[in-house]
C-alpha cells in the first residue's frame, strides 16, 4: 500500500512539473512534505551524524601510531668525518581504560536519542501538513458558504429591481436589498486573500514551486466516526516518556563513567623501534678515493668496501604502566562532588519521568473530554444549521409573496450562515482534538477516526 501510494505521489510530482495545477489529498501533502521539507532534511542529517558516532564509537580504543626519521649532512668536511647519518623510529601506544564501555554504551545511547527525536521531527511535520490542510478547508468551505449568501443576495436584488421596475416595491427597499449585497463583497474578498496566502505558505511547508496552482481534495467530514475504543494507552510508546527514560539511561551512564574515572585504573602500552646507518659514505683522502687511470691518465673513482653501509632497527621496547587514582575515594575530591551531583540529577530525572507520566495520563483524558463534547456540540449544529435553512427558505417565500420584509429575511439568512459557519468551526475543532490525541498516542494519524 505505501508503495503504491509512492507511486501515486511520484505521479503526482512529475505531473506537477509540466503542469500548472496540482491536486493533493491530505495522504499526498503528507508526502510532499516527507520529501521536500527543509526541517525533515535537517532531521535527516543529524540522525546520520549520530549513526556515523555510534559506529566508531570504539575509536578511543585505537591506538596512536607515530614515526620519525631524521637525515643528519655535515657542512663542513673533515678527514674520516662521516657524511651522512640516518635515524628511524616508529611508536605505537594505547590506552585502556575502564571509560571506553562507558563511551561505546553512550553513543548507542545517543544514537537512540537522535532517532526518538527524528521521529519527533517527521510527526510534527506531518501534524502541522495535517493541520493546515484541514484548516484550508475549512476556510474553503467559509468562503463558498458566504460566496452563497453573497450570489443569494444578488438574486434577491435582481428580484427587488424587476418589481421596483414594475412599480411593486419601493425605492427604499431596493436600496436596502443593494447594500445588502455589495456590503458582503468586502467580506468574501478578504477572505479569499487570506486563503491566498494561507496557500503560499502551506506550498512552502511541502516545498512546492510557487508557480504551481495548488488545489485540495478532502472533506472535514468523517472525523465524526471517531471510535473511542480504538483508544490504547501505552505510555512506554509516547514520545515524551521514551525521551525521559532515555535521558535517565544516559545519566546512568555517565554517572558509571564518572565512577570509573575516579575509582578507575587505567592501562596504557607502548611498543617502540628504532635505528638508522651511521656509515654513508665515509670521506677519506683523496688518494684514496681517487686512482689514476693507466690507459687515459687520468684521475677514476676507486671502488672500496668502505662506502657501504648496512641499515639496522636495532632499538626495540616496550613499556606497560597502570594507573589508579587514589584521591576519588576521599569524600571532598572533585570525583566524589561529581559523582554525589549526579545521582541527584538523576533522581530528579526520575521524579520528572513519573510526573511525565500522570501529565500524559491527564491529557489523553482532557483530550477524550474535548472530542466527547465537540462530538456532541456536533450533533447540536447539525440540527441548529438544518432548522435555519428551512427557516430561511420558508422565509425567502414569504417574502416573494409580500407576507414578510426584507429585514427578517436578512436576519433570516444571517442566522442560516452564522450556524452553517459554527457548524464547519465545530468540525474543525473536532478534526485538530482528534489529531492532537493521535499525536500524543504517538499512533500513526488516521488511526483512530477510520
Amino acid at each position: 500500500m505505501k508503495k503504491l501510494l509512492s507511486i501515486l505521489v511520484l505521479a503526482v510530482l512529475a505531473t506537477g512539473l509540466f503542469a500548472e495545477e496540482l491536486t493533493v489529498t491530505v495522504e499526498q501533502a503528507v508526502e510532499l512534505a516527507m520529501q521536500n521539507n527543509i526541517q525533515v532534511h535537517q532531521a535527516e542529517r543529524t540522525l546520520a551524524s549520530a549513526e556515523r558516532s555510534n559506529r566508531y564509537s570504539w575509536n578511543s580504543a585505537s591506538p596512536s601510531i607515530n614515526g620519525s626519521a631524521n637525515l643528519s649532512i655535515p657542512l663542513m668536511e673533515t678527514y674520516g668525518s662521516k657524511d651522512m647519518s640516518v635515524s628511524v623510529s616508529g611508536r605505537a601506544s594505547l590506552s585502556l581504560t575502564p571509560s571506553l564501555y562507558t563511551s561505546i554504551r553512550s553513543a548507542k545511547l545517543q544514537l537512540e536519542q537522535g532517532q526518538i527525536t527524528y521521529e519527533d521531527a517527521l510527526r510534527s511535520v506531518e501534524l502541522n501538513v495535517r493541520k493546515i490542510f484541514y484548516s484550508l478547508l475549512l476556510s474553503e468551505q467559509t468562503i463558498e458558504t458566504q460566496k452563497r449568501s453573497m450570489e443569494a443576495a444578488k438574486r434577491q436584488y435582481e428580484t427587488n429591481l424587476a418589481k421596483y421596475n414594475r412599480g411593486q416595491l419601493s425605492e427604499l427597499d431596493l436600496f436596502s436589498s443593494q447594500v445588502n449585497y455589495e456590503s458582503k463583497m468586502p467580506a468574501v474578498e478578504s477572505q479569499e486573500n487570506q486563503l491566498v496566502n494561507s496557500m503560499e505558505s502551506f506550498k512552502q511547508l511541502l516545498g512546492i514551486n510557487r508557480d504551481v496552482k495548488l488545489s485540495l481534495k478532502g472533506s472535514l467530514d468523517g472525523f465524526a466516526n471517531f471510535d473511542e475504543e480504538k483508544v490504547q494507552v501505552n505510555l512506554s510508546e509516547i514520545s515524551a516518556i521514551k525521551k525521559l527514560e532515555k535521558q535517565i539511561e544516559s545519566a546512568e551512564n555517565q554517572l558509571l563513567a564518572t565512577r570509573f574515572t575516579a575509582y578507575g585504573p587505567s592501562i596504557s602500552i607502548t611498543y617502540s623501534i628504532g635505528g638508522g646507518d651511521s656509515a654513508i659514505g665515509n670521506v677519506t683522502p683523496a688518494s684514496d678515493i681517487y686512482v689514476m687511470d693507466p690507459f687515459t691518465g687520468l684521475p677514476m673513482l676507486k671502488h672500496t668496501d668502505e662506502s657501504k653501509s648496512s641499515f639496522k632497527m636495532t632499538n626495540h621496547s616496550v613499556s606497560l604502566g597502570v594507573a589508579i587514582p587514589l584521591d576519588g575515594y576521599l569524600p571532598w575530591s572533585n570525583g566524589a562532588m561529581s559523582i554525589a551531583n549526579q545521582k541527584d540529577s538523576l533522581v530528579t530525572l526520575k521524579e520528572n519521568l513519573e510526573n511525565q507520566k500522570r501529565t500524559t495520563e491527564l491529557s489523553i483524558e482532557n483530550s477524550l473530554r474535548t472530542i466527547r463534547q465537540a462530538q456532541s456540540q456536533m450533533k447540536s449544529l447539525e440540527a441548529t444549521a438544518s432548522l435555519a435553512q428551512k427557516t430561511y427558505d420558508l422565509t425567502q417565500i414569504a417574502y416573494n409573496q409580500g407576507s414578510r420584509d426584507l429585514n427578517s429575511l436578512r436576519n433570516a439568512e444571517d442566522s442560516l450562515i452564522s450556524a452553517k459557519t459554527q457548524l464547519q468551526s465545530q468540525n474543525y475543532t473536532l478534526v485538530n482534538a482528534i489529531l492532537e490525541l493521535e499525536n500524543t498516542l504517538g499512533v500513526p494519524f488516521g488511526t483512530l477516526s477510520k
